[in-house]
């Protein structure tokens, strides 16, 4: 039998809840031993014939859960899934679909399944290779669940006026210069600039976008230049670009989609929290830049396009795959000839990538996308990987990495205590 015709039988029969240990068994091993992407492709191929054609183009939560579902059970008998949750009251302590990271680490939405298949025998196969357990892991002690984050941010006027946004804000904000500022749908802030009237270009007024902990919001600026702002960030901006160049500074982390003007370069400056800030320097480009104060690195990633990234005269030209990573203790500007690009957007597509980070890392990004605190009662040297939706209660996503066997979690309100 062909490799092709064994994947698809062994596929079925997991879907059909059908497969024996041995098949699911070999089915895992066939993706995880895909060295040259042959394997995942196929199986990504077979899985997309069924997707339903209502759902969503991106991830679909509740297809993606179904499927994960019924390949988690292919091996359990009828009175062993009732047992594990009552599906008819929609309370389930099914985890939800996580995608799996293919040896090139794509991040492909569809590839959840591929994960799902790991489901069978325990996630901790591909969160962490490295250190499987056998042992019963405990489930997370939540008193109060803590959904995810949304889109609201304040937008702050050149006069100092503060305005609220969020999802249900829309229609005409206000007037600056010669600028309409709109929220046309929730989640997104666009700068039109009208025809009527001079604009005076000695007067230069800057507006700033603020995301909280847990939020995020996208800004159209005068350009044309798109910009996604993760949680506890900020961008300051002019209502309108005039002179030789234009000109923001960012701190946390944004996505720039930037408007082509040879005529008129694109600048990003960053707060590093030294006395030196980063600057980065574009025509046209969709580059990522993570500046978090709590971060020991500044990361610029480039996805298209090319930048320069300049530090304390030191320059770094990057052209599309590669990094510049600023260390905050060394005072050092590194290149890094292959980023990963898929990592460093992860959270502008709605994912929370654990490619290999520690739990400081992982719990640092879940502090800031879920507004909670987290506090350590002792050292967990553990490494996590995977790409979980960031569109879920915040308890999911720790269940998850518990099932590791490295970390145990309590939620307290908005804290959430770490112990190994």
């Amino acid at each position: 039998m062909s490799t092709q015709n064994r994947l698809t039988y062994l596929l079925g029969q997991a879907m059909q809840r059908s497969a024996t240990d041995t098949e699911l068994q070999e089915l895992i091993t066939l993706i995880r031993e895909d060295d040259n992407g042959n394997i995942t492709r196929q199986v990504e191929a077979m899985l997309l014939k069924e997707l339903p054609d209502n759902a969503a183009a991106g991830y679909d939560m509740n297809y993606w859960d179904n499927i994960a579902s019924r390949i988690l059970t292919a091996d359990k008998p009828e009175n062993e899934i009732t047992a594990q949750g009552d599906n008819s009251t929609g309370d389930t302590d099914l985890p939800p679909a996580i995608i799996r990271l293919s040896p090139w680490r794509r991040l492909r939405w569809i590839s959840a399944v591929a994960a799902a298949l790991v489901l069978s025998f325990g996630l901790y196969w591909f969160l962490q290779p490295a250190a499987r357990k056998s042992t019963t892991i405990a489930k997370t002690t939540v008193s109060n669940d803590v959904t995810p984050g949304g889109n609201k941010a304040m937008l702050v006027l050149a006069d100092g006026t503060e305005i609220p946004l969020d999802s249900a804000t829309n229609g005409a904000l206000t007037q600056q210069g010669n600028t309409s500022i709109i929220q046309p749908a929730g989640g997104q802030l666009l700068y039109t600039p009208q025809t009527a009237g001079p604009e005076n270009v000695d007067i230069v007024q800057y507006n700033t976008l603020r995301t909280p902990r847990g939020g995020q919001f996208r800004v159209t600026l005068p350009d044309g230049t798109n910009v996604w702002l993760n949680a506890a960030s900020s961008l300051k901006y002019p209502v309108a670009f005039n002179g030789s160049s234009r000109q923001v500074e960012l701190s946390g982390e944004a996505y720039f989609e930037v408007a082509h003007n040879k005529a008129m370069p694109f600048k990003v400056m960053v707060r590093t929290g030294q006395r030196d800030s980063l600057e980065v320097a574009v025509l046209g480009t969709q580059f990522n830049i993570m500046a978090y104060a709590d971060e020991t690195m500044v990361k610029t990633t480039l996805l298209e396009g090319a930048v320069k990234v300049s530090n304390s005269g030191v320059s770094k030209q990057l052209a599309p795959g590669q990094g510049a990573y600023l260390d905050r203790q060394n005072h050092t500007l590194a290149l890094q000839q292959h980023a990963d690009t898929e990592e460093a957007v992860a959270w502008k597509n709605g994912f929370i990538q654990l490619e290999g980070n520690d739990i400081t890392s992982i719990m640092r990004m879940i502090a800031r996308w879920y507004d909670v605190d987290v506090v350590y009662t002792a050292s967990v040297p553990a490494h996590f990987r995977g790409i979980i939706p960031r569109n879920v209660p915040v308890s999911r996503v720790l269940n998850m990495m518990e099932m590791t066997g490295e970390v145990h979690f309590e939620i307290k309100g908005k804290q959430i205590i770490v112990s190994p």
